[in-house]
């Protein structure tokens, strides 16, 4: 339901002008879904303005996921500007093109079809697993490649085949590598389930997929058949959680995105109900610890991104990125497997485009279909989260890593 732009421009840069660069394009792209750049010319049939090569990106900031767009976009700069800094693409700089979902899904489908009028090669997003059903049948029609680096529901690039890709992991891969260790580092042997049934993301990890591995791993469902249930933007979890205190479970299986466990953390709070908790790559931002504080301790989430690991890229990525996410979310400015997808997701396509000898002269569907070929065939691509490779339904193949909420901060669950 992504991988969020939710800028470290000192080294690449330089300091006070990129911090100068970054607050004017991110003013620029406060208009609901204006672009925040330029506009040229190009459209669908054209070739781009310049010596430049347009890439749209579709994020939620100001919607259910602002937290993870305003991060999404800034991992998105951060990354633009070092490609071209670094020489663009054979020259060409990148122009990137923002527009702002909302989180909507009628907005996606119809900013998509924008950004293709735009003359964009590639659109990176959107972000939740909602909008890239029906963005991605879209991109589709239009011939555009679209690549989500944050929707992990199942088989929604798969249906969408040959432009739409994801580089992301699809949760039914993340929660079969994260329940096991859940399981074993909290002794788990029943479990309650809840889930938001509003969200399509959300429903898929609660209804199946963590049901499903739960019971691969030996756990019983203390309500199993009977899910408890809530809707997108719920505030009021006073009712499920005392349900839960009667069926006694020594853990809690969440499909739902942060804003909901945060406010479902701190009725168990309030309740004194204290139980490990396990959701899916949704429910891991900073903004849970933000908005959850010490209710949300134990809180387990999967994720792509180790950003504790000893890698110089991730160590440059994260010193950027810190000083802007501070601005959003101060109780934690860390990147998490969203931001890091965003931002490797450029260049995976820069890297695609230079290998093939394409700049800003090339016409736009020649563009497109290169890049769309290039993913479709990408292999062992080194990025921030590691190698990332992507399969035959046009999911990102890659290692997880479950995070948990210990005194106030992440950390990798072990």
């Amino acid at each position: 339901m992504i991988s969020l732009n939710k800028r470290s421009f000192a080294r690449m840069i330089g300091g006070m002008s990129i911090l100068s660069l970054l607050t004017a394009t991110m003013l620029a792209g406060c208009g609901g879904g204006s672009s925040s750049t330029a506009k040229t010319g190009g459209g669908s049939a054209g070739s781009s303005s310049g010596n430049v090569v347009k890439i749209g990106a579709l994020v939620d900031k100001s919607g259910k996921g602002a937290d993870w767009g305003k991060k999404n976009e800034i991992a998105a700069r951060i990354a633009v500007d070092e490609i071209n800094a670094a020489g663009g693409i054979n020259g060409a700089k990148i122009e990137l093109v923002v527009k702002d979902t909302g989180g909507k899904n009628e907005d996606a489908v119809n900013l998509t079809r924008t950004l293709a009028d735009e003359g964009v090669a590639a659109i990176v997003g959107p972000f939740f697993s909602g909008e890239c059903e029906v963005a991605f049948p879209q991109a589709n029609k239009l011939g555009v490649p679209i690549i989500s680096p944050s929707s992990a529901k199942a088989g929604v690039s798969e249906k969408n085949r040959p432009w739409a890709f994801r580089n992301s992991m699809t949760d039914d891969k993340l929660l079969r590598d994260a329940t096991p260790l859940f399981v074993k580092a909290y002794n788990v042997k029943t479990v309650a389930v809840i889930h938001d049934e509003k969200d399509a993301w959300s429903k898929a990890v609660g209804s199946t997929d963590l049901p499903r591995e739960f019971k691969a791993a030996g756990v019983n469902i203390v309500n199993e058949g009977n899910y408890l249930t809530y809707k997108t933007g719920e505030t009021n979890f006073a009712a499920i959680v005392t349900q839960i205190k009667t069926m006694n479970p020594d853990a809690i299986a969440f499909g739902g995105l942060y804003n909901e466990a945060a406010s479902f953390a701190k009725e168990m709070e309030r309740q004194g109900l204290k139980k490990p908790v396990l959701g899916g790559v949704g429910m891991y931002s900073a903004a849970l610890i933000q908005q959850g504080g010490k209710a949300v301790e134990d809180f387990v989430a999967t994720s792509c991104f180790n950003v504790y690991a000893d890698n110089p890229r991730v160590k440059s990525f994260v010193d950027k990125f810190k000083p802007e996410a501070a601005k959003i979310t101060p109780a934690d400015d860390l990147p998490g497997s969203f931001e890091a997808q965003f931002y490797e997701t450029f260049y995976m396509i820069s890297n695609v485009l230079k290998k093939a000898n394409k700049n800003g002269s090339t016409p736009v569907a020649d563009l497109r279909n290169t890049i769309k070929d290039g993913l479709a065939n990408l292999k062992d691509f080194e990025g921030l989260t590691g190698k990332t490779s992507i399969d035959d339904k046009g999911d990102g193949i890659k290692a997880s890593y479950p995070m948990v909420v210990k005194n106030g901060k992440y950390e990798v669950l072990k």
